[in-house]
């Protein structure tokens, strides 16, 4: 006895074109997540790159200050800010504050009172010795190089604050006593922020020493 299959073959045709259409759907997704990994991996690496620079921009201010006290109060003059606080277009398109992110870096919060910086937590356990961070370097990476046209697309702010080391709960002043931990050197801290919402954060603790600047550590801060 004969069968009509006519309508078996149309399932099965069927069948596969939704079998290779999901296929094709998943090898579309994967070759997008492997470009999206390979990208945010590149931007990550030349976000640290223009972290780096931004403390080397900061240690090159800090050696031409006449003094610690100069840069911890504010005296001195920046030779790199891209304007007053206020509102940057990141390279991912989102807004950052400067007075904002200079708070957080500060306290942990938007808005920093007293007691918040005086705050001993995980993070600042010094209490009144608790760095008061200053911007002293922000602006894009192609301003800093002298070939703007191959810089990354990579934002930077970096700030300075006093050694927490010091004991005299004033950190807007250095110790005076050159036998006093933390005497003529701070800590500079930077931010770097590239497409794909990449931040890469480093500080190193920088000291003064016969006009010089030597940096003494460095970290990455997650």
């Amino acid at each position: 006895m004969w069968r009509d299959e006519r309508g078996s073959a149309l399932v099965v045709v069927l069948l596969c074109a939704v079998l290779f259409l999901a296929l094709g759907g998943a090898l579309v997704a994967v070759a997008s997540t492997e470009s999206t990994i390979s990208a945010t991996f590149r931007e990550s690496a030349v976000a640290l790159a223009g972290a780096e620079a931004a403390i080397v921009r900061a240690t090159a201010d800090l050696a031409a200050a006449p003094d610690v006290n100069a840069v911890l109060g504010g005296a001195t003059t920046p030779t790199f800010v891209d304007g007053p606080d206020g509102p940057r277009v990141l390279p991912d398109g989102t807004v950052l504050d400067l007075m904002t992110a200079t708070n957080l870096e500060r306290c942990g919060d938007t808005v920093c009172t007293g007691v918040q910086l005086d705050a001993v937590t995980a993070d600042r356990p010094w209490g009144a010795n608790n760095p008061r961070w200053q911007r002293c370097v922000s602006g894009w990476v192609r301003d800093l190089s002298l070939r703007p046209a191959d810089a990354p697309n990579v934002y930077v702010i970096a700030w300075v604050g006093d050694d927490p080391l010091e004991t005299d709960a004033d950190p807007h002043v250095d110790d005076p006593n050159p036998d006093a931990p933390g005497h003529d050197t701070v800590l500079i801290r930077a931010a770097a922020y590239a497409a794909y919402g990449v931040r890469r954060r480093l500080e190193v603790v920088a000291r003064r020493e016969d006009g010089a600047v030597r940096l003494t550590s460095w970290r990455e801060i997650r």
